[in-house]
């Protein structure tokens, strides 16, 4: 019987051990875009990043705050009406595609803005079809100033 209880009794522990981490890592606090200090890059460098060595790039940029300029290509919402701004780059139809958190107004067409967001990394096209693909920013603010 000694060794039954010692065994429910680690058991126990374990499961308690997983619990708390999982709570912990749900309530775990996001981090505040808006008034972060991101890396600063051009939409056309990102992008050539990920297609040259998307290993270092990956390392380098996903999942971190980066401050990104370049030429609006295109302005659009999505189904959850979040407002997406495509940033060019040196690629024929390949863009920087940044989903804003908050209604940035309409930036003009062909001007360069700066937008801070969250890098959550590059989705490629299809190649049999030519179609390259897109380097991807999350919970976007338009960067003013």
């Amino acid at each position: 019987m000694g060794k039954r209880r010692l065994l429910l009794i680690v058991i126990i522990l374990i499961l308690a051990a997983a619990a708390t981490i999982a709570y912990l890592l749900w309530n775990k606090p996001h981090k505040d875009v808006k008034e972060a200090k991101g890396i600063r890059i051009t939409a056309a460098y990102l992008y050539n990043q990920y297609i040259s060595d998307s290993a270092k790039a990956r390392t380098a940029y996903t999942d971190k705050i980066l401050e990104v300029t370049g030429e609006v290509a295109r302005v659009a919402l999505n189904q959850q009406d979040q407002q997406i701004v495509l940033l060019k780059t040196n690629t024929a139809d390949a863009f920087v595609n940044c989903t804003l958190e908050e209604n940035a107004g309409s930036p003009k067409l062909n001007s360069t803005i700066t937008i801070k967001g969250i890098c959550s990394g590059y989705i490629g096209g299809d190649a049999d079809m030519g179609l390259p693909g897109d380097v991807f920013l999350i919970r976007g603010y338009l960067n003013t100033k």
